[in-house]
Formats: structure tokens, C-alpha cells, sequence
């Protein structure tokens, strides 16, 4: 009976061990796909660049001159951008990725990252940001809807874009049809 009760409570033992390695090996590739999402979003940016065009002011022919990406809030994606872009350019250009914490330094970059945690900020930043050559890039629920003109999203485990259509008629920006037709177009300009 002793030697039952003993192989029922090492089964059982087993069985828990089995299932915690399982939940810790769940939650550790979850980590990773997360981690992983952060990397492509930051790749995507030099994509997108590459079907924008900047106006003359914002000399993208200097190639003295750094593309700068700002971050506006906490955002793991600020990591990935400074690792991926100090060796990587932007339209041939080095590329200076800045914390930004007031809404005066956004005027000096060409990408805003606009995390989250700026949601109460928003209206003040893309107010700024409305009529300056500056993309800004979210991926936060409803941003795009707000007036952020790319906005990230996951559909089916798939990282997806948006773009606020009305929003890029307003910015001094242009974006190609090939990007315009690769996402989900929000806010779209009614023809008439």
C-alpha cells in the first residue's frame, strides 16, 4: 500500500514537473515572439521610408545630415530601434535614434515613435505633428483612428499596418499607392 502511495505522489511529482516545464517553455517562447515583434516593427521603419517622400526641407540629399527616429514614451521598440539602426541607414543616411520628452524637439525628426503611455499627450502631439514632415508610427489601439498616420496591429499572429488616410492628405508627407495598399486604410478619404 506504502510503495502504491509512494509511485502515485512520484507520478504526480512528474506530472506537475512535466507541466510546469511546459507553462515556463510557453511563457519563454511568448517572451520571445514578443521580443521577436519588437524587431520587426523596428525593421519595418526603413521600410516604410522607403515609400515616403520627405519634402526639400528635410534634406534627405544631405547625407551629412543623420535620418533621425524619435521616441516619444516607454516603449520597448526604443531598444530595438538603437541596436538594429547604429548599423543599419535610412535612404543612405547614418541614422540618430533620440529619446524625446518635450513635444518642441519633435520639429527635428523625420520618424516619431509615439508609444502608449503617451495616449493623454496625443492631441497635443499630432496637432504638432499635423502639418510638420514628420511619419509618426505607433502601435497603439485607436491611435491611427486619432490621427497617427502608421499604426501597428496584430491580426491572426500576424504584425499588420494601418494608415489614417486623411491624416497623410494633411501631412506635407507623400506615400506611395504600394504602401497605401498594403494596409488597412483608416479614416478614408471619401471620393466624390
Amino acid at each position: 500500500m506504502i510503495k502504491k502511495r509512494n509511485t502515485h505522489i512520484i507520478l504526480n511529482g512528474l506530472k506537475l514537473k512535466l507541466i510546469l516545464t511546459f507553462f515556463f517553455a510557453i511563457c519563454a517562447f511568448q517572451s520571445y515572439s514578443q521580443a521577436n515583434i519588437y524587431v520587426l516593427k523596428a525593421v519595418y521603419l526603413e521600410k516604410f521610408s522607403r515609400f515616403v517622400t520627405w519634402p526639400e526641407e528635410s534634406e534627405m540629399d544631405n547625407l551629412d545630415k543623420p535620418f533621425v527616429i524619435a521616441v516619444m514614451g516607454k516603449t520597448p521598440l526604443h531598444k530595438n530601434l538603437e541596436q538594429i539602426y547604429a548599423i543599419k541607414k535610412i535612404n543612405n543616411k547614418r541614422v540618430e535614434i533620440k529619446k524625446i520628452y518635450n513635444l518642441y524637439e519633435i520639429k527635428d525628426c523625420h520618424i516619431l515613435v509615439v508609444a502608449e503611455s503617451e495616449r493623454k499627450n496625443l492631441q497635443n502631439i499630432l496637432a504638432l505633428t499635423e502639418r510638420l514632415p514628420v511619419l509618426t508610427i505607433s502601435d497603439s489601439p485607436k491611435f491611427a483612428e486619432n490621427g497617427v498616420l502608421i499604426n501597428f496591429f496584430e491580426e491572426k499572429n500576424k504584425l499588420r499596418f494601418e494608415i489614417n488616410e486623411s491624416a497623410v492628405l494633411k501631412s506635407p508627407l507623400q506615400m506611395s499607392f504600394y504602401l497605401m495598399n498594403s494596409a488597412r486604410i483608416v479614416q478614408p478619404v471619401k471620393n466624390n
